[in-house]
């Protein structure tokens, strides 16, 4: 009961910074002229946007298909979007997306897949991951650092430091494990001593993530060549998520600007707003948007250009998953009551 009533919490939530996101980006610009915007685009690209933010959900199937196949547990690919889809929707109403794995894990427990086995699989798909996106996020910094204006320059370098700092500890939690046990050691200790009310709790906690982090790199270690694979396809799933800005500029009828420099303009933009506390870093990554396309789109279709934007690469695939989540609660009642 405690977990549902924190779901409605963060859904209403999250449905707030929406309305008031919009409603302080639409005080500034007219909606029903954007909407008729919107209405006049060339819907093939469109549609090739949404069909690349499918290969983005797809990509990241395959991986945990792959590694738990390697681990003995033969899941069908589609399962594997399931769960994809709904880490993707706790990922978005949760803040810093951090409850997008847990419920991963809590459902393909649900389907009988061992707590060890789905851990390790995202594992090694979010560390190839963060990889993949930081090294976008530098190399776009580097093409296009004329963008990298005052307004800009300082979500990029949070945004930057935030997702090296995890990424980091994550490899020192990986590969450093005699290293993390004593940093771990030292923090608990602290705790300890001043009493902290949910120390056990957090001790327990910890240690299981460090033998979750320590079987990781031994797993690494033992499968280089699905490791490598697994990065190989987070590169085409990023890919297809940054080519998604692309096909709503080509939709507009505009091709000034080479496929390149957009693809890395959105890597900043991810990188920049994937950390930040908010769920589905809304808000964020709209303003950021307007600010850093306005010379792509220009100012007469820059709100239309947003809005098709984080439709296609969020809020589309947000009722998508929301409606998969419904069904497997609806599955799973209907299963405890027979």
């Amino acid at each position: 009961m405690n977990n549902k009533r924190q779901m409605i919490r963060n859904g209403l939530f999250f449905i707030t910074i929406i309305i008031v996101t919009f409603m302080i980006i639409f005080h500034n610009y007219d909606f029903n002229k954007t909407i008729n915007t919107i209405l006049e685009v060339n819907v093939i690209y469109v549609l090739l946007g949404m069909i690349s933010m499918l290969i983005y959900f797809l990509c990241e199937s395959i991986n945990i298909h792959s590694i738990l196949l390697s681990l003995g547990k033969d899941i069908p690919i589609l399962r594997c979007l399931k769960y994809t889809l709904i880490g993707f929707f706790f990922s978005g109403i949760t803040p810093a997306a951090g409850g997008g794995q847990p419920m991963e894990i809590y459902y393909m427990k649900k389907d009988k897949i061992p707590v060890s086995n789905s851990t390790l699989a995202l594992l090694v798909q979010f560390s190839s991951f963060k990889v993949i996106m930081i090294t976008f996020g530098i190399t776009g910094a580097i093409i296009n650092h004329h963008l990298l204006g005052k307004d800009f320059i300082w979500a990029f370098i949070i945004g930057l430091s935030l997702n090296s700092i995890a990424f980091i500890a994550m490899l020192i939690g990986l590969f450093g494990h005699k290293l993390s046990k004593k940093i771990i050691n030292f923090l608990l200790g602290i705790l300890d001593k001043i009493n902290y009310s949910k120390y056990e709790v957090i001790k327990e906690n910890t240690y299981d993530m460090l033998n979750n982090y320590y079987e990781g790199s031994k797993y690494i270690k033992k499968n280089k060549t699905i490791f490598i694979r697994t990065m190989g396809i987070v590169l085409i799933q990023m890919l297809a998520y940054y080519l998604v800005p692309y096909f709503i500029y080509r939709s507009f009828g505009l091709h000034s600007y080479n496929l390149i420099s957009i693809i890395f303009m959105q890597a900043m933009l991810f990188i920049s707003s994937s950390s930040i506390p908010l769920p589905g870093s809304v808000g964020i990554s709209e303003t950021i948007f307007l600010k850093i396309y306005l010379t792509i789109f220009g100012a007469s279709i820059l709100a239309s250009a947003m809005l098709l934007n984080r439709t296609i690469n969020f809020y589309l695939f947000m009722l998508i998953s929301f409606i998969v989540v419904l069904l497997n609660i609806m599955k799973h009642k209907k299963i405890k009551n027979n």
